[in-house]
This record gives C-alpha cells, sequence and structure tokens, in this order.
C-alpha cells in the first residue's frame, strides 16, 4: 500500500486524478457539488506563515540563519520554488 498523499502528487498526476474522479462512471458525482467541497477543503487548510529576516550587505540581501527555509544570498527555496529577490534602491 502507498503512503502517497495529495500533497505528494504533481500538479498533472492530481489533475488526472480529479479528472478520473469526476468522469467515473460508478456513484458520478455532479461537477458544481465537488467543486464546492473542494473550495470548502481550500479554504479550510491552515496557512503556514514563515518570518525571514536578514540585511542588505553590498547590494545582497542576506538573511540570517538559521532560517526556516532554504535560503541563500537574494534567494528562498519554498517546495519547489526558487525565489529570487531582485531589489531597486529608489531615491
Amino acid at each position: 500500500m502507498s503512503e502517497e498523499t495529495i500533497q505528494d502528487l504533481t500538479t498533472e498526476d492530481f489533475n488526472q486524478l480529479i479528472d478520473d474522479f469526476v468522469a467515473r462512471e460508478d456513484d458520478r458525482i455532479e461537477p458544481s457539488i465537488f467543486l464546492t467541497a473542494m473550495a470548502e477543503l481550500e479554504r479550510a487548510r491552515a496557512v503556514r506563515e514563515v518570518e525571514l529576516t536578514g540585511r542588505v550587505v553590498n547590494g545582497e540581501i542576506i538573511f540570517d540563519t538559521p532560517a526556516p527555509l532554504l535560503v541563500e544570498p537574494n534567494t528562498l527555496y519554498v517546495g519547489d520554488t526558487k525565489v529570487t529577490l531582485k531589489l531597486r534602491l529608489v531615491a
């Protein structure tokens, strides 16, 4: 038995799972009911808040460590997303 959860699925695999569920012949669920239930689950999902601190040194953002996310100068990683920060000084 696999212990994979919905959170482990790629977007493509999740979308295929949803398509297969909605289109199945037995015990068919109306898309509007399914989408309402999915929206309710999304609203109920907890939001994870992360605070990063750091300083600007020679034009680079240097995050304080240890940090709750993987960080590098000007870069942080959130799951499979790499976020690169490019700031401008405004006079």
